[in-house]
């Protein structure tokens, strides 16, 4: 296998540089006796005495104390992260005191020098859903289903659906579990403006054309200025973000723009090629570059559009609501329209470049990390992000006080999407050739059509 695994390096270090950017409880005692001298020991479980059924015994509680070994962790944010997950680690100890963990200064860029160099991660945090093809061609990375199946403290309803199935492969594997989930995105908007053109409320949105019919009023020119607007539909935290955050509001989902289970990229499935016809027409009928220059130089320094009043609203993750509160308290949340909302995040696996004897040690602090409640509460303290559990009892505890988490949480139970994960490097071309679309030197269909011909090749090439 290690043959196998030096043969994909070099593919492996140009994907990761592209992408470094989800039991019963027993009796407490026997009903009833079977007199049957002939019966075996499994007849003498205990009877639920009203369907002379025998009852499920709770499994044995496993021993924490016993499971030792020292784990590597490689993670996308490189030894930036370290200080934070080491107190992270501080609560894992509490129940696993005999497992040492120790998180790696480099990131996961430097993966294939480490294997190299025989300085083998046994876990690795990467973006969630998106990580390289290689890691499962090349056998970097195990199948967690069978530690999952036998392990009685985790199920796959523990999590919200789509940042458990992220992790899956098309025939079941558990290549992934969620580390962290990003609810995207949260609409921040100024109650004054809203009221001042007319309005009290922000209606459901739930089409491209009611999104527009609304959005269309507050970009408003008064004698050549733009006075007021709201956020430009291609200003969604980059363009591939901004892309499919339109794109499901029109009716795509992750499977509109990849099949993994065909391999075969469609970029050019008609609701995506409408959603960017729709983007590009928006602009060129509401955004004028040169009065959105002008507005902006008008505007105090390091003040956005929104502090200064200018803008209804902008979609934001959780740290920059957090962010834009500070400056404008009285600003309102709301969840962007539900069928827009997705689900980014990160995730965890477990390698096969470790030691066997600290498998269970690895998989203990992948479960835990991934699942427990106490994770959960950590996660929020430490990183601020949140865990991919439903049960969080935290989490909603700051709901109650908190409307930036009251949001994130309604966000959580909605959204049904996750960004597709198409497994070569096609950002750096789509966005060159995005920008020839902004440009107008591109029209949206025939930069569909070449993205979906650029991507196929790449991933038919991966056969190969």
């Amino acid at each position: 296998m290690m043959q196998s695994i030096k043969k994909g390096f070099n593919k492996i270090g140009a994907i990761i540089l592209v992408m470094t950017l989800a039991a019963c409880s027993g009796g407490t005692g026997n009903s009833g006796t079977n007199n049957d001298p002939g019966s075996n020991s499994a007849t003498n479980a205990p009877v639920n005495v009203e369907t002379n059924t025998p009852v499920e015994s709770q499994p044995p509680a496993i021993d924490k104390t016993a499971i030792k070994g020292e784990i590597k962790v490689l993670s996308i944010f490189g030894g930036g992260a370290i200080e934070n997950f080491n107190t992270m680690m501080v609560e894992f100890n509490k129940e696993y005191p005999n497992v040492k963990v120790t998180h790696m200064e480099q990131g996961i860029n430097d993966l294939a020098a480490l294997i190299s160099a025989g300085d083998n991660p046994d876990v690795i945090i990467s973006d969630g859903g998106r990580f390289p093809i290689g890691w499962i061609t090349d056998g970097l990375i195990q199948d967690m289903k069978p530690l999952m199946e036998k392990d009685p403290e985790i199920t796959a309803d523990m999590f919200y659906e789509p940042a458990y199935n992220r992790g899956l492969g098309v025939q079941g594997q558990l290549w992934q579990l969620p580390y962290t989930v990003d609810p995207n995105f949260t609409m921040i908007y100024n109650q004054e403006v809203l009221e001042q053109y007319g309005d009290t409320e922000i209606p459901e949105l739930n089409s491209l054309a009611e999104y527009e019919d609304f959005l269309k009023k507050y970009w408003v020119v008064e004698n050549g200025d733009q006075v007021m607007t709201t956020y430009s539909p291609f200003e969604v935290y980059g363009n591939f973000n901004s892309l499919i955050t339109v794109a499901y509001l029109n009716g795509a989902d992750q499977s509109s723009f990849y099949n993994p289970e065909t391999n075969k990229v469609t970029f050019n499935d008609p609701k995506i090629v409408e959603s960017l016809e729709w983007m590009l027409r928006f602009k060129r009928e509401n955004i004028d570059d040169g009065r959105m220059t002008k507005l902006n130089e008008s505007l105090p320094a390091n003040t956005s559009r929104f502090a200064a009043g200018k803008s209804l609203l902008e979609p934001g993750v959780v740290g920059a609501v957090r962010d834009a509160l500070k400056v404008n308290p009285d600003a309102q949340l709301k969840p962007m329209p539900a069928e827009s909302l997705w689900m980014g995040g990160h995730g965890i696996h477990m390698t096969t470049l470790g030691k066997k004897e600290n498998e269970e040690a690895g998989w203990s602090l992948v479960k835990w990390i991934s699942s427990s409640k106490a994770a959960a509460e950590i996660k929020l303290k430490t990183i601020a992000s949140l865990s991919g559990i439903k049960d969080n009892p935290y989490l909603v505890e700051q709901a109650e006080t908190d409307p930036v988490m009251a949001v994130a949480l309604e966000i959580l139970q909605q959204a049904q999407k996750v960004p597709p994960f198409l497994p070569v490097p096609y950002e750096g071309e789509f966005d060159k050739k995005y920008g020839e679309v902004l440009s107008g030197k591109l029209e949206p269909k025939a930069f569909l059509d070449y993205m979906t011909k650029y991507t196929q090749a790449l991933l038919d090439e991966l056969k190969k």
